[in-house]
């Protein structure tokens, strides 16, 4: 048994128990074999596991996190103030890390047949769809997904019935948990044959407040025949958060997902984004950025798992730092004997801004099935002199030019959302981010 399961505090049995006691008893059953599993697992370790090799997280000690009470103050407001700015049409989840969830503009889905409740309610009158929503995340996963699947509350869930083309989108918020807490944001998503949705999910904190909080956030996607999702995940927790994440979507047949985030918070995180290409003709595009500066530690992995034959699938990862961050990113496509004509290809590329930066991408192939066309790349430079000088020598303060540089460098990621007000929320995000850094950073670059 791991010294943080045996231990007092927000990962232990006393925060098990007060979960099964609110869950019917097909959850009650799994939440209780995933602390099994949990409890049986070693800590990943950068020494032993290959997937952690350049993510160290000996220094997170798990039983010192208090279970999460409601959010600071303020937190709901700034959670409804984002959702104004970006997309006021869209219908709106938000959990608070205490298991609270609060639903707001959602009469017009409602009237659609769409379902949306907080995942604790679903689980209990929707027991079939939450099942199948949960069928791609295994209990045993990994050492963080067994937590999650253990100890996660409130949570988010909608369905969208057959044929059905939701007319407003669904924006998640999920709220960080306090100073010296621990959350576990779910989300589950089905989408039934012919259907489609846009989902904005956004993952957020008091953004000064330099206490260490964790995150454990799990999002199961499941995408019936011909179901269409757009996938829009923003994280932009609070500088000394440590964020684990599992984003999978499981598609059928002639199913198209699309993925367009973005990585701006948190000290340290490591998040797999996976796609399961299982019906003939299915289709992904994960497109995202990520901006990491300080100290920040950013990890991404990445599954594009093709099973399905005439599949495809698409990845680009842009990604620039600046100061001491790193950014680490490890892809894999890997095609299953039966996925003929497989069309698959990753693409890392990382701009540092500053001689203290550093960044790291190890794409990788798997090939198992003939007449297949799949490929891969990865490329780390930094800012071009002749650049960075022609905009300073036409007066435009350093600052202001690190951001038009950065901005440029992600457009063609950042020119793909389907929305343009949450496009242009999500640029003035990443000016502020970009801004903190002061006007000297920029003169560091080379």
């Amino acid at each position: 048994m791991t010294e943080a399961a045996t231990a007092a505090g927000a990962v232990s049995r006393e925060s098990l128990e007060a979960c099964l006691a609110t869950s019917p008893g097909w959850l009650a059953d799994r939440r209780n074999a995933a602390w099994d599993a949990f409890t049986a697992m070693p800590v990943p370790s950068s020494a032993r596991d290959e997937d952690w090799r350049r993510t160290d997280i000996g220094r997170l000690h798990l039983d010192r996190f208090a279970p999460a009470g409601p959010a600071a103050p303020g937190l709901l407001e700034l959670a409804r103030g984002r959702h104004a700015t970006a997309l006021p049409g869209a219908a709106l989840i938000v959990t608070d890390p205490d298991g609270t969830v609060t639903i707001d503009h959602a009469e017009a889905l409602l009237a659609q047949g769409v379902i949306i409740s907080s995942l604790e309610e679903a689980a209990e009158r929707h027991p079939e769809l939450v099942q199948r929503g949960l069928s791609g995340i295994g209990i045993d996963d990994s050492y963080f997904a067994a937590l999650w699947n253990a100890l996660w509350r409130g949570g988010a869930f909608v369905y969208v019935p057959a044929g059905v083309q939701a007319m407003t989108p669904v924006w998640v918020s999920h709220l960080a948990a306090g100073g010296d807490a621990a959350a576990f944001p779910a989300t589950v998503v089905v989408l039934d044959e012919h259907s489609s949705l846009t989902l904005v999910e956004d993952l957020i904190g008091p953004g000064a407040d330099p206490a260490a909080r964790v995150s454990v956030a799990v999002t199961a996607l499941q995408l019936g025949d011909d179901a269409r999702l757009d996938d829009i995940p923003i994280q932009q927790l609070p500088p000394a958060t440590w964020h684990f994440q599992l984003r999978r979507a499981s598609c059928g047949p002639s199913a198209h997902y699309r993925l367009l985030g973005a990585t701006l918070g948190a000290r340290l995180q490591k998040s797999y984004w996976d796609v399961i290409l299982d019906g003939r003709g299915s289709e992904a595009d994960i497109l995202a950025v990520c901006f990491a500066d300080a100290d920040q530690h950013l990890d991404h992995q990445s599954l594009q798992l093709h099973r399905g034959p005439d599949t495809r699938s698409n990845l680009l990862l842009k990604v620039a730092a600046r100061d001491r961050a790193q950014s680490v990113y490890g892809g894999l496509i890997d095609v299953e004997p039966g996925a003929i004509h497989a069309d698959g290809y990753v693409v890392n590329r990382n701009l540092l801004l500053s001689q203290g930066a550093s960044a790291s991408g190890v794409p990788r192939l798997e090939i198992k099935a003939n007449d297949v066309r799949c490929g891969h790349g990865t490329t780390v430079g930094h800012v071009d002199d002749e650049e960075r000088f022609y905009l300073m020598a036409r007066g435009i303060p350093a600052d202001e030019a690190e951001r038009l540089v950065v901005r440029g460098y992600f457009a063609d990621v950042l020119d793909r959302l389907p929305i343009e007000s949450v496009r242009d929320w999500l640029v003035s995000l990443l000016d502020s981010e970009i801004g903190d850094g002061g006007p000297s950073r920029f003169g560091e670059a080379g």
